[in-house]
């Protein structure tokens, strides 16, 4: 093609030399449109190329798809032959099944007739045992309903339980602060004749002889006074407090002197004094306070050393929480 458009511009080229303008600018034009022509079927001849392809690829897998569509026909031939032998020794199978269920039936029959017999004996019983569970279930009622009522009470006795415990805590927490507070309170003699512990729910102050009164008198010192005054400022705003004032005194037998007789009357007159101090100066409410003179019959140490003799000479104050709200609800 290259070379055939060349020999055309070359004829062009020798034509143009000896013919008139005119003439050479229709040739080239129709040159032009030869061209254009040319292309034009070199396109559509490409496309036609491209189309023939195509049909190619599909004329292979139409011949595959018939093969394959060859290949089924003879599978289903085969499987065609395998079910009609299946339908045969099925058809055999179920003659033989209908022949046995004839005789089956037969002896079905005579089967329900004996359950049937057997039925009725069963609903004569259902029928006592009915009965029977008809008064079962008026006793079940009853132990229904006193379980519920059981049930209630536990409720209840839960929800009281829980209220004590509420009340046993508050009463723990406050005696826990009231501790502190005396504590903080009597700083600088706990170690100088002055314990505090904290056990059962109550606060133990122990102050011993020493601290409060002089050997053998019940009249309480200026020292103790001074402690005393401090506790009492701690104790008046707890009014929901029990106190109990103890005195405590050594073995050693009392030389009889004046009002005093022996340990017993020495130990109820300290508890006492000791009562009147606290009372004295601040707004504590003698209802709170009980005094009492346990002589020597309490000890904490042994009495056959002096250090024990000195520890056993005390006064003792026991501050439990009033328990009347929880009296009341366990009476309740």
């Amino acid at each position: 093609m290259y070379k055939s458009n060349l020999y055309v511009v070359l004829l062009l080229f020798v034509v143009s030399s000896c013919i008139t303008p005119k003439i050479h600018n229709a040739l080239i034009d129709e040159n032009e449109l030869a061209k254009s022509q040319l292309q034009k079927q070199e396109l559509k001849n490409l496309k036609q190329l491209t189309q023939i392809e195509e049909l190619n690829v599909d004329i292979g897998d139409m011949k595959a798809r018939v093969s394959s569509l060859e290949s089924d026909s003879t599978k289903n031939e085969l499987a065609v032959r395998n079910l009609k032998i299946k339908y045969d020794n099925l058809s055999e199978s179920y003659d033989l099944l209908m022949s046995k269920n004839s005789r089956d039936i037969s002896d079905k029959a005579k089967e329900i007739k004996r359950l049937i017999e057997k039925l009725d004996q069963v609903q004569s019983d259902l029928f006592s045992k009915e009965d029977e569970l008809s008064k079962i279930s008026a006793s079940l009622e009853i132990k229904e309903n006193e379980l519920q009522l059981a049930i209630q009470d536990l409720e209840e006795r839960s929800v009281r339980v829980t209220e004590l415990e509420s009340i046993i805590s508050n009463k723990d927490s406050l005696v826990t602060a009231l501790k502190t507070r005396i504590t903080n309170a009597l700083i600088g003699l706990e170690g100088d004749g002055l314990t505090i512990v904290q056990r059962n729910g109550k606060v133990y102050i122990s102050l011993e002889e020493e601290l409060l009164f002089a050997s053998g008198k019940y009249t309480v010192n200026a020292t103790g006074i001074n402690a005393l005054n401090k506790l009492s400022n701690v104790l008046e705003t707890q009014t929901d407090l029990e106190i109990l004032v103890e005195g405590h005194t050594d073995s050693i037998p009392f030389n009889s002197r004046g009002a005093i007789a022996d340990n017993w009357d020495l130990s109820v007159l300290r508890a006492t004094n000791v009562v009147k101090v606290l009372t004295q100066n601040s707004n504590l409410s003698p209802l709170q306070l009980t005094a009492a003179g346990r002589a020597e019959f309490i000890p904490i140490a042994s009495n056959k050393t002096v250090e024990g003799r000195s520890s056993n000479r005390r006064i003792e104050m026991i501050l439990s929480p009033n328990l009347d709200d929880l009296f009341k609800l366990l009476e309740e």
